[in-house]
C-alpha cells in the first residue's frame, strides 16, 4: 500500500454536544460517512472506528492532538499499523492526559525489554504510568453503548443592529444585544459567541452569512447550560 497504512479510533467517553465535533474529525481520517447517518448524530462508545489503507504514518498522533485541542472532554484511543516500523497507539483520559507508545497490528503497546527491567527499579505508580495502566484502568471502566448528539436550534445574528436571535426549540425566540470591540468595524465573530455562552448555547458550525451584503449570519447551537 505504499505510504499507507491502516488505523482506529474507538472513543470511550463523550459529552453529548461533542459528538458532532468528533464526529467532523472523524471523518477527515476516513473513519465514518456521513452518509450514513442521520441529521443527529450518534457516536457509538468502545467500537472502533476504522480505516484500512487509507491512514498515513503518524496520523494516529496527528489524530489524537486534534481530538484532544477541540474535544478535551472525550475519552479516546486512536493507533496506526506497524509500517515498516511499529505503529503508534495513542490513548486519553481526561484528567490523566495523553499516553502513547509504539503498537502492533492490533493497536496493543510494545515495550523493550530493557525498558522493561529497568522499570522494575521504578516505584510502582511510576512504572505503571510508562506501561499505561491508569488508562487501561480507566477505560475498561467506560461502559459502551452509544451517544446522540443533542437536539440543534438556529441562530440568527445582524451585526448593524447588534442583535443576536436563538430560536430555541423549548423557550422560543432568544434575544442579547452583540456589542463590537471597540473599534471593530466587520462582524465581530468572537463577540457574537460570546453572547451565545451568555444565552445558554454553544455554537457547532461556522456562522454564515446569508445576504451578500453580510447583513444576517445564521449559524446552528446546542444548548450547553445542562451540558
Amino acid at each position: 500500500m505504499g505510504n499507507f497504512t491502516s488505523g482506529s479510533a474507538t472513543i470511550h467517553a463523550c459529552p453529548p454536544h461533542r459528538v458532532r465535533t468528533v464526529m467532523d474529525i472523524l471523518e477527515r481520517y476516513g473513519l465514518v460517512d456521513y452518509d450514513e447517518q442521520p441529521d443527529r448524530l450518534t457516536l457509538a462508545l468502545g467500537e472502533p472506528y476504522s480505516a484500512e489503507g487509507t491512514f498515513s504514518f503518524g496520523d494516529a498522533t496527528a489524530l489524537a492532538n486534534m481530538l484532544i485541542e477541540a474535544a478535551p472532554d472525550v475519552a479516546f484511543t486512536a493507533h496506526e499499523e506497524p509500517l515498516g516500523e511499529p505503529g503508534t497507539t495513542c490513548s486519553y483520559v481526561p484528567g490523566l492526559g495523553l499516553f502513547a507508545a509504539p503498537c502492533d497490528n492490533y493497536g496493543e503497546a510494545l515495550f523493550g525489554q530493557s525498558d522493561v527491567l529497568q522499570w522494575l527499579d521504578e516505584p510502582a505508580d511510576v512504572r505503571d504510568a510508562k506501561l499505561g495502566v491508569p488508562w487501561r484502568t480507566a477505560i475498561a471502566a467506560m461502559p459502551d453503548g452509544t451517544v446522540e448528539e443533542p437536539e440543534s436550534s438556529v441562530a440568527h445574528w445582524v451585526p448593524h443592529h447588534c442583535e443576536l436571535t436563538v430560536h430555541s426549540k423549548s423557550e422560543g425566540p432568544l434575544r442579547l444585544t452583540v456589542w463590537p470591540a471597540d473599534g471593530q468595524t466587520t462582524p465581530d465573530f468572537a463577540a457574537a459567541d460570546k453572547s451565545l455562552k451568555e444565552l445558554g448555547f454553544e455554537r457547532f458550525r461556522d456562522w454564515t452569512a446569508l445576504d451578500e451584503t453580510s447583513q444576517l449570519w445564521r449559524t446552528d447551537v446546542y444548548e450547553s447550560r445542562s451540558q
